[in-house]
């Protein structure tokens, strides 16, 4: 993390208990209610944004882990009277305040677009998981406190439910076959249909904006009718054509026989943070063009000196010295080839088409790719995977590319030799591939700039590759992280979600 990111964290962290008062009293405006709420949920409030903190100053996966126990509700004595949307609204209202807090922090200079981003794409996650874990925990302690007649759901308990949800949400009930059967007033102003126009359609053929891909449909149905909570962002089109997002958390209801019967849809309307987060990754691009424009000048510029050096003394030198500046030239041009596709692969939008694949079948087929180069250098490749084999959601020549990469830049870092191990493991709902080498390793610093264009800690490198290989692993929803020690070596770790989170999250998309 960087040092704003950081920072912010440590911020979250000592604001916690004020931040938490203040979902109360957004609580209370919303409710109409003058009664505050207890002292457990208030303390419980101030644990998610404390956790959160921890994530952006110190340990994501550690956060991730706390926020998995925060969400028990058992566990943490929090009082278990209130209704499911009553604690899934603490997680809405946290990152709504978090987003207050960065605006400020922005319009003060202390956070900066591009550090916003980087925070976002910590929380989110987080609170993804937070909402899911919140979501299995409140079935879970209902059934089992619950007699088998209380199981039964009825038409009054529904209306309950529905009355509890209305002030609140964007709330709708749909039937096994995706037909609409009740919304709520607050659906049909973002949808801009009367409920008589919506009961009896098809929830899915309705709002349907071709934003999505029909594969990314099909998978949140297919999470729903297994019967799982489906937490996700969907874009939506209004009666009049306008395009809106809702942040969308969908609850299946089975029957004593395991299947779906209904499902309900909480929704919160977030098109205008959806623009505001375009606008902020619009700004980050046109920097990173900035950027990306002078590297490629620079590093252009050098062979062309080159060349035109060696083109103007070419007729005035022997035959033999012709033969070595035509193939000084030759090389030099291949060098600004090799420079302008490897730009090309970030700048020029295409379609990235995800599948099945083995995760395991991939790396084994990149180490006997390079066993030869590998043995050339004196090298050797230790593989330690998994005993079961992991499938993940993903273009495979994609994620081949990226360990190719990785793992040519392990072995020019062993130039006497050495030992590469590459290892693979399960964390909770996640696979980390690890790349550790006994190389040169690198300093504090430049650990800090791997995967900056045109960065390199080698002596004929653009890092024009390892920068492609971050860009490519953002896109399968992973994360890369690197550990290096000068003299000792370095290790690159690799997350990536399973195939079962993964799934109901990517689709086949356009890469930007």
């Amino acid at each position: 993390m960087n040092t704003e990111v950081s920072l912010f964290g440590y911020m979250l962290q000592m604001r916690s208990h004020l931040l938490a008062n203040k979902i109360t009293e957004i609580h209370q405006l919303r409710n109409h209610s003058p009664e505050p709420d207890r002292k457990e949920i208030i303390e419980w409030r101030s644990k998610l944004f404390q956790h959160l903190g921890f994530a952006l100053s110190e340990d994501y996966e550690k956060a991730q882990a706390e926020i998995q126990d925060w969400a028990d509700f058992q566990e943490q004595k929090v009082p278990h009277e209130y209704s499911l949307t009553y604690y899934l609204n603490s997680v809405f209202y946290s990152r709504k305040l978090i987003l207050c807090v960065l605006e400020n922090e922005i319009k003060d200079n202390t956070v900066s677009p591009a550090a916003l981003l980087e925070i976002l794409k910590v929380i989110d996650p987080l609170l993804d998981h937070a909402t899911s874990s919140l979501t299995n925990n409140y079935t879970k302690n209902t059934y089992s406190t619950e007699t088998d007649e209380d199981l039964i759901i009825t038409l009054e308990e529904l209306k309950d439910f529905k009355f509890a949800l209305n002030e609140a949400t964007i709330f709708a009930v749909t039937d096994q076959n995706n037909t609409i059967s009740y919304v709520n007033d607050h659906f049909c102003k973002i949808s801009k249909y009367s409920r008589d126009e919506l009961i009896g359609k098809n929830h899915g053929e309705i709002f349907k904006s071709g934003y999505h891909t029909e594969e990314y449909l099909n998978n949140i149905l297919h999470s729903i009718q297994q019967g799982k909570v489906w937490k996700g962002e969907i874009c939506n089109k209004a009666k009049d054509g306008t395009l809106y997002w809702v942040d969308t958390t969908i609850i299946p209801y089975l029957n004593f026989d395991g299947k779906t019967y209904k499902h309900i849809s909480i929704q919160y309307d977030i098109t205008e943070q959806k623009k505001t987060e375009e606008m902020l990754l619009k700004s980050e691009k046109l920097s990173l063009v900035g950027e990306l424009a002078a590297g490629l000048a620079h590093e252009i510029r050098n062979p062309l000196t080159t060349i035109k050096g060696l083109v103007q003394v070419l007729q005035e030198t022997t035959e033999d010295k012709k033969v070595v500046y035509s193939d000084i030239i030759l090389t030099e041009i291949d060098r600004i080839n090799y420079i302008v596709s490897e730009f090309m692969v970030l700048a020029k939008p295409h379609a990235i088409y995800f599948t099945e694949c083995s995760l395991t079948d991939i790396l084994k087929k990149v180490i006997y790719l390079l066993e030869a180069e590998a043995n050339l250098k004196n090298v050797v490749i230790i593989n330690d995977f998994n005993d079961e084999d992991v499938i993940l959601y993903g273009e495979k020549n994609q994620l081949t590319q990226v360990f190719v990469n990785l793992l040519k830049n392990a072995m020019e870092a062993l130039p006497n030799g050495g030992i590469i191990r590459v290892s693979t493991s399960l964390v909770k709902d996640k696979v980390r591939i690890s790349i550790e080498d006994n190389g040169v390793g690198m300093t504090e610093e430049q650990v800090k700039k791997i995967g900056e264009p045109f960065y390199t800690t080698k002596a004929t490198g653009t890092g024009l590759g390892l920068m492609v290989s971050y860009k490519i692993i953002q896109n399968h929803k992973g994360s890369i992280s690197v550990k290096s020690e000068l003299n000792k070596g370095t290790t690159f770790d690799i997350t990536f979600p399973l195939i079962e989170n993964n799934a109901m999250n990517t689709y086949s998309t356009t890469n930007k």
